[in-house]
């Protein structure tokens, strides 16, 4: 015979609520311009953005058009995944085609914080940001774009 005391269903029931993403409702995914704006910050610019074939290459490339939305400052620190285009992180990309994207044009290099940073520093990046957008902007995932 098994008891089950009525308040550690109460606790269980407390810890499964809990465990659920509070910030879910409050994720955005923006597509934009991202540039520096402090040491641990970057300003994205919203734009419209939208992937096709780069002449008759059959790679895979994104327009960038004027922007839809107010800009927003999003914080992003160690936890953060970024994902860039060049094999070699904090580097910008040279010459066509780049060396590490998805079939979607997202970068595939696996890089830390700094190095977006160090990229932020040389100027702007098309980026797809998905970040909390409650309280304090904070991004968790930022992947640079293939520009054709």
């Amino acid at each position: 015979m098994t008891f089950i005391l009525p308040g550690a269903v109460a606790i269980a029931a407390a810890l499964t609520l809990s465990t659920a993403p509070a910030s879910a409702s409050g994720m955005k995914t923006v597509y934009g311009w991202a540039k520096i704006s402090g040491d641990s910050h970057f300003v994205l610019t919203p734009a419209k953005a939208e992937v096709g074939e780069i002449g008759e290459s059959g790679l895979s490339g994104w327009s960038l058009t004027k922007g839809k939305g107010k800009p927003v400052r999003i914080a992003y620190t160690e936890g953060l995944d970024f994902r860039q285009i060049n094999k070699t992180c904090g580097k910008r990309a040279a010459g066509y085609p780049h060396d590490t994207y998805s079939k979607k044009g997202f970068g595939r290099t696996k890089c830390d914080p700094i190095h977006l940073y160090e990229l932020l520093r040389k100027g702007k990046l098309a980026v797809r940001v998905t970040y909390d957008a409650t309280a304090r902007p904070m991004s968790t995932r930022v992947w640079e774009l293939n520009l054709p």
